[in-house]
């Protein structure tokens, strides 16, 4: 009996014995074992061949494969671009990854395809099926075995030959990577198992990887979160005030061409820009009155603690220019460095525009909100003296402005 005929039999008959991924591996020592007798050697020789051929098919797939893992990067994305790749390689009507939901980190139950469509529930039937049918019907959770079923009797959920991989880490089943073909067609074998265990042994460390990435992401602005509301429970009349300049800054370097990797960093800094403003005097920054010169020289010192405060944390390098910057003016008037023209960070002359078009729109202890023609007054009149004239015009331009009106 070959090692396909002896797959499909262990799958239609568990007696015989237990189909595990080593069971149905082609070994080195398989490969290159010495031809029998009375095996003509042509056929022995095409036989190795052939065999190589698939074998470097396979690590082909899994070097292009691993290649294009990027930590961070979209979870549907990776597996598209992974069942793209095993299309041509298993010759199956239908091959599918089913991601299941991780309530930990919100991320809900994904299921991809490519080839015929199948719904997803159907294929999860079929997947089960055959998982029992090799594991004397129990399933254990995150023990859950390869299977293949090539003979489909009639209490099968569809006449289809099917193969069935978990996706398996540390204990914990992720999902399951799955194949039919029609009945009609070759049957699937130790090839086509191989090569799915190869891959989905990659994607499930990937994908662990990830999660514990997202964990860190979450943590880490959860951390931010905690930040900004201590400083807006120091001073409630600017509760909010990073939130909104986070979101009118992304609408400024969109305007003015950011790419994804820059609309996040100036959002990131629009929400952590003032928090130096933690170090601040509590009476100082809640005082209804003028400030006067000492006050305001204790405001003023707010960049340069906010700078300190987030130095020493390397996830916050990107942004420290402009939460260093965000107070300096385009002719040099600014503070803390008394910086000019292109000399200031672009992040920080982004922040500086959106920063100041919020401080006038809001209310604040010492004034309320100016009237939106006085502010764009303002706006017009600090081109090219407060504000570079580019950035102005782009916040003119923004939905801000509009839902201000």
């Amino acid at each position: 009996m070959d090692l396909d005929s002896q797959a499909s039999a262990t799958a239609t008959h568990p007696e015989i014995g237990d189909l595990s991924v080593e069971s149905m591996t082609l070994t080195d020592e398989n490969l290159l074992r010495i031809p029998e007798a009375d095996v003509p050697l042509e056929d022995e020789v095409d036989r190795l061949a052939q065999a190589l051929s698939l074998k470097f098919e396979e690590l082909t797939l899994i070097h292009q494969f691993s290649e294009r893992l990027k930590i961070g990067e979209d979870t549907t994305e990776i597996c598209q671009n992974l069942l793209l790749q095993l299309e041509p390689c298993l010759h199956a009507s239908t091959i599918a990854i089913d991601l299941f939901e991780d309530a930990d980190i919100n991320h809900p139950r994904s299921f991809l395809l490519t080839g015929e469509t199948v719904d997803a529930e159907k294929l999860s039937e079929i997947a089960v099926h055959t998982m029992k049918s090799v594991c004397d019907g129990e399933i254990i959770p995150g023990a859950e075995p390869v299977a293949i079923e090539n003979n489909p009797t009639a209490s099968s959920p569809a006449l289809l030959r099917s193969i069935i991989i978990p996706i398996q880490r540390n204990g914990r089943t992720l999902g399951r990577m799955m194949a039919i073909r029609p009945n009609h067609e070759d049957e699937f074998g130790t090839v086509e198992a191989d090569l799915m265990k190869s891959t989905s042994m990659i994607l499930a460390a990937h994908l662990t990887n990830q999660r514990q990435y997202i964990e860190m992401e979450l943590m880490f602005n959860g951390m931010i979160q905690s930040l900004i509301a201590a400083l807006d429970a120091k001073d409630s009349y600017t509760s909010g005030h990073s939130s909104r300049v986070s979101d009118i800054a992304a609408m400024i370097a969109e305007k003015v061409g950011y790419d994804e990797a820059g609309l996040k960093r100036i959002r990131m800094a629009g929400i952590l820009h003032d928090i130096g403003k933690i170090g601040v005097n509590d009476e100082v920054l809640g005082k209804s009155g003028q400030l006067t010169d000492l006050e305001f020289e204790e405001i003023k010192k707010h960049p340069v603690l906010g700078y300190n405060i987030l130095k020493e944390i390397k996830l916050f390098e990107d942004i420290l220019p402009a939460v260093r910057h965000h107070h300096e003016s385009w002719d040099g008037s600014g503070y803390p460095d008394g910086l000019t023209a292109d000399g200031i960070p672009r992040d920080a002359q982004i922040l500086a525009a959106a920063d100041a078009f919020d401080a006038m729109t809001s209310d604040r202890p010492y004034r309320s909100r100016m009237p939106l023609e006085q502010v764009i007054e303002n706006l017009k009149s600090g081109r090219d003296k407060q504000w570079p004239s580019d950035i102005i015009d782009a916040l003119l331009e923004t939905q801000a402005v509009k839902q201000a009106t």
